[in-house]
């Protein structure tokens, strides 16, 4: 009776051990070989080979192995010995920006010398109609020799109006004939959350910071309307524009509105639209939908965010600063009306945390940061949704008090920062804030000392969406051709680790997606790109010059170079 038990259970054991040794192998769909692969994976940091399947890595490993998932309907690609990096995360950007500027050629004056600028609004005025406006965005008076005054555009356009919004979107520069239509005298009162600049005399300049600029380009004719065809066909411009410079996810900070949101729906459906996209909407959109929209398309489409403003920008003296602008005295730019009411604020972020959306408020400031600590640290008491739970967002962070960056580590509030912000705007911070405070600008090695994550972006159309002028903007502190050198307070770079960091783990710690991208892993989604030179090895300040090779995103190259 034994004997016959004992040859069944034999029998058994044979066939279960036969049918798991015949399971068959998942096969790869495109395996890459002789690759150097950082995977930004802690437990398995470099590879030379990756199978893909479907849109999900398969196989990170080494060697011969990888061979075990081929059989005769796999592509085999050798990489060459090229360097490959998770795909990366632009953590803000002004997504339609990109196509419709594509498709329309605005009118750029971007940091142009004041006599190239000039010469620009002159050579429009000379093709405009007679009193036609003349629009453009992208001064940066911080780099001419002289103060912005009307005076200035007047020499070039005596009667057609001019409006130059400054290249952080926070300042507008017109001439004498923009502020008559305005009916902006000497006498007239700055409007909340504005400030109408004026000279020793009282005589309004032409500048006018934040809320102010409206009272100008609310009386500009709007640009005729896209046509739907024209919209749709921007959102797949601007895909593929940044899909070529190695981003596979976007977090667009525009503020999409239900519009919107089925636009891009149907774009995704079309296939015209292929990147990710993390998109932001209004507190009331957010409160009527009573919760996000997450994974849609293949986890392509998100709407999970909700931007918050409490101030304007430091260029433009439009931050909310505890104490006065030390080159114009008096003057601590102005809280948006969120942020003059504590209450109300945290009251809004606690009603989004309950229903699952995430917070990210443009904060500037030193007073419009402590402001949305403040709320944040509020919101998530009233709530008990915590820390990595809540992961509420301070959009820029630029200029903080020393007592507010041990807050962001010990609460879990993440900074999403634009590192070319840095190089772009030391030609005037210390003149703005002066060199004790400006100490605390940009701080990225006093975050990250602190516990705290960052999440990298660039801000577009502020400043240019390639990745490489970020990252290489992170590590140096230094502009793209490499100035000042050193550094400009470089105590606060961050290693290149940190800073591929900022634009693959953390923006998908952001997103709470860190299970399924950000690195090169086993089962995670395959997006990858391939660079031509190691962006490890390199010298630092050569970073900036680094080119897209290929951008594969969920397994599908979308992007391989001429």
């Amino acid at each position: 009776m034994r004997t016959e038990r004992s040859s069944v259970i034999l029998l058994i054991s044979f066939i279960i051990g036969g049918f798991i040794s015949c399971t068959p192998v998942e096969y790869a769909d495109v395996i890459y070989t002789n690759g150097n692969i950082y995977t930004m994976d802690e437990d398995n940091p470099s590879a030379s080979a990756i199978a893909v399947k479907g849109d999900k890595f398969l196989y990170v490993g080494e060697g011969e192995e990888i061979f075990e998932f081929a059989n005769d309907r796999t592509v085999v690609i050798d990489l060459e010995g090229k360097t490959v990096l998770p795909g990366l995360t632009e953590s803000h950007i002004h997504f339609n920006s990109v196509g419709v500027n594509i498709l329309t050629a605005p009118l750029n004056v971007y940091w142009q010398p004041l006599d190239e600028m000039l010469e620009t609004i002159g050579n429009a005025v000379t093709d405009a109609e007679p009193g036609e406006w003349i629009v453009a965005r992208g001064y940066n008076d911080a780099i001419w020799d002289v103060v912005a005054h009307r005076s200035l555009l007047d020499r070039v356009s005596p009667d057609n109006p001019v409006s130059l919004r400054r290249y952080c979107g926070h300042a507008t520069f017109v001439n004498s004939k923009a502020l008559e239509i305005a009916g902006i005298t000497d006498e007239t009162t700055d409007p909340d959350a504005g400030t109408i600049v004026r000279d020793e005399q009282g005589i309004a300049t032409g500048v006018l910071v934040s809320a102010a600029g409206r009272l100008v380009t609310r009386h500009i004719p709007p640009p005729p309307e896209l046509t739907e065809e024209e919209k749709m066909n921007a959102l797949a411009l601007g895909s593929e524009a940044v899909l070529s410079a190695g981003l596979t996810t976007v977090h667009d900070a525009t503020g999409t509105g239900y519009d919107e949101i089925n636009r891009r729906k149907e774009a995704y459906d079309k296939g015209l639209l292929q990147v990710r996209i993390m998109d932001a909407i209004s507190y009331n959109t957010a409160m009527d939908m009573g919760g996000p929209l997450i994974g849609l398309f293949d986890y392509r489409y998100n709407v999970r965010w909700v931007k918050m403003f409490v101030d304007g920008s430091l260029g433009g003296r439009g931050a909310a600063m505890l104490e006065g602008y030390s080159d114009m005295p008096g003057e601590t730019g102005a809280l948006r009306a969120l942020g003059q009411n504590e209450d109300e604020y945290a009251d809004r972020v606690a009603n989004l945390l309950e229903i699952g959306f995430i917070t990210r408020t443009h904060s500037i400031g030193d007073r419009g940061n402590r402001v949305t600590l403040n709320a944040f640290e509020r919101a998530m008491e009233m709530t008990g949704i915590m820390g990595d739970d809540a992961r509420l967002v301070v959009e820029h962070a630029q200029v903080l008090h020393p007592d507010d960056v041990e807050r962001f580590g010990s609460s879990g509030i993440i900074a999403s920062m634009q590192p070319v912000h840095a190089t772009e705007d030391m030609l005037f911070v210390e003149d703005r804030i002066g060199e004790e405070r400006a100490k605390y600008a940009y701080a990225w090695r006093s975050l990250i000392d602190s516990g705290a994550i960052i999440s990298g972006g660039s801000d577009y159309g502020v400043s240019p969406y390639n990745p490489f002028y970020g990252l290489h903007a992170a590590v140096t502190r230094q502009d793209r051709e490499n100035n000042p050198p050193g550094g400009w307070f470089p105590e606060q770079r961050m290693t290149r680790e940190e800073a591929l960091k900022a634009y693959t783990v953390w923006p998908a710690f952001l997103e709470f997606s860190e299970d399924i991208k950000g690195t090169i892993t086993k089962g995670k989604l395959a997006d990858f790109i391939v660079i031509d030179r190691d962006y490890f090895m390199i010298p630092v300040e050569a970073i900036h010059e680094i080119e897209v090779l290929k951008t594969v995103l969920g397994g599908e190259a979308l992007y391989v170079a001429d």
